[in-house]
């Protein structure tokens, strides 16, 4: 789970327009993305504003945004699986809307808030209670939020959900990793080892593992991973050591790494065995990077209270990327 304080007077300048100081965002297609951040334009100090663009960042309108707080020690979050469904969170408090965030639901949910995904028929989130970490599941348009049976690790568990796949882990402790199918969730072993931290992305049939692990000064060991057919993983490609691994994305076109180390942030890229590096920034890290389709990439620099609040938008599968104005 990334974390990026929030807490504080917001030092970025946003950019004309919505008054919104980035955290997070979420694009379930090249056109439609959301952004959740601080709105610099409330009369009261921090309050958390969501808002959505149907052109591809062209322009951007307000969306009613739920009662969160501004957290000290995670950061806001928003992931959207479609259109319509989506998910907010503080860390603490977890709301979910169906209708495009028209109105939204409090998950009733007690515990600090981990990885969120969603899977063909509903939302998925961890939730940590103070004494394991568990997967819960709520379906789409209805319902209440259920534990899934058997998805849980003993302590505050390192979580990461994408399609057909979650992983939990307490680095040199436990590495759980389970896969659905029609029958449910079904445990397997974990793509990475216990020393390492799982990263997990899906493309058709193929699921995909970034390793993390060695961590040392700016730097670390990356391995990707691949499983095919239903195969145990192997090792595809290794990454750059630069920066510790903040994101991982990918797609059919390509797979991204964002790092970060040193005052500098990369992402790393490759679309087979050999890795280049088209981002390199000063400052803040990149968070929240994610493919759209095969092609549009976005992650967000920094956030507020940080040197910079930005957006960025690759059309070309991160071989370049241009700012989004929010």
């Amino acid at each position: 789970m990334s974390l990026i304080g929030v807490a504080g007077p917001a030092t970025s300048v946003a950019h004309a327009g919505t008054g919104v100081v980035p955290a997070s965002t979420s694009w379930p297609s090249a056109d439609r993305g959301w952004v959740l951040g601080l709105d610099t334009l409330c009369q009261t100090a921090n309050c958390p504003q969501l808002v959505r663009t149907l052109d591809g960042g062209a322009t951007w309108t307000r969306v009613k945004t739920p009662a969160l707080s501004v957290p000290g020690t995670d950061r806001l979050r928003v992931v959207f699986g479609n259109d319509a469904a989506g998910m907010v969170t503080d860390g603490e408090q977890l709301f979910v809307t169906s209708n495009g965030g028209t109105r939204w639901e409090p998950s009733g949910i007690k515990g600090t808030v981990g990885a969120l995904g969603f899977d063909d028929s509903g939302f998925l989130a961890v939730v940590y209670d103070g004494t394991s970490s568990r997967l819960f599941h709520r379906e789409l348009w209805f319902g209440p939020w259920q534990p899934v049976p058997g998805v849980e690790v003993k302590g505050q568990a390192r979580g990461d959900i994408v399609p057909g796949q979650v992983s939990l882990s307490t680095t040199f402790v436990e590495n759980r990793y389970w896969t659905r199918s029609a029958a449910g969730w079904l445990e397997e072993p974990a793509p990475c080892p216990v020393e390492a931290v799982t990263r997990l992305g899906t493309v058709g049939a193929d699921r995909y593992a970034l390793c993390g692990s060695d961590p040392g000064f700016g730097n670390m060991t990356k391995e990707l991973r691949r499983s095919s057919g239903g195969e145990p993983f192997k090792t595809v490609g290794v990454p750059p050591r630069e920066g510790i691994t903040t994101g991982f994305a990918v797609s059919p076109e390509a797979a991204l790494v964002a790092a970060t180390g040193r005052d500098w942030s990369f992402v790393h890229r490759a679309p087979g065995e050999k890795w280049d590096t088209p981002l390199t920034l000063g400052g803040p890290p990149f968070e929240d990077l994610a493919f759209s389709d095969a092609r549009h990439a976005t992650l967000v620099r920094g956030g507020p209270g940080q040197e910079f609040a930005e957006i960025h938008r690759s059309d070309d599968a991160g071989l370049t990327w241009k700012l989004v104005s929010v």
